[in-house]
């Protein structure tokens, strides 16, 4: 086990521990704690400090490779990005296009259009997920009653709308009687 040059640490002490009151994020905190570490107690080793931090030696390797490479600009760097899916945004776009003129029946026909189209192969799961991320909605028509009487309902509608103009002359209401004639 290699040991570690400690006068690469540029900074001192007080100047780390005024950082790490003010750090951007949480998940840098262990990263100066080492450093601090590092810099006060000479005699601790990497393998030691797993204990006091709770992170794995070659963890605590890699963030001193990055503080040799490139001081504390380069320990602080954050570099990950997430899951960006399957399609480029430009697949995406054409999806969504499709999706918004034509739509689908089912997720099914999703994943084929998918396919067919851009040879990317989706789960159910994961096109239910894309749609998520996309923000789109099943469009689901509204519940009718089976024993709908159509003339029952032609008839409260009009005695609804006949009283909503009696009680309000002054409101200028107008509706169709007779829904044929346009």
């Amino acid at each position: 086990m290699r040991t570690i040059d400690r006068t690469k640490i540029r900074e001192n002490s007080e100047d780390l521990k005024r950082l790490l009151k003010r750090v951007a994020h949480r998940r840098f905190i262990p990263r100066i704690q080492m450093l601090i570490l590092l810099k006060e107690k000479p005699e601790m080793t990497l393998k030691e400090m797993t204990n006091l931090l709770h992170f794995s030696y070659p963890t605590l390797k890699g963030w001193w490779k990055k503080y040799e490479k490139g001081g504390l600009e380069e320990l602080l760097d954050w570099k990950v990005t997430g899951y960006r899916g399957k399609m480029t945004e430009e697949q995406l776009q054409e999806f969504v296009n499709e999706l918004n003129e034509k739509g689908f029946s089912n997720q099914r026909g999703m994943i084929d259009w998918i396919y067919q189209k851009f040879g990317i192969r989706y789960s159910q799961q994961g096109i239910s997920d894309l749609l998520k991320r996309i923000g789109a909605k099943k469009k689901v028509g509204r519940p009718v009653n089976v024993r709908k009487d159509e003339n029952q309902e032609k008839e409260f509608k009009e005695k609804i709308f006949k009283e909503i103009v009696r009680e309000n002359p002054d409101k200028g209401i107008f509706f169709m009687t007779n829904p044929d004639l346009d």
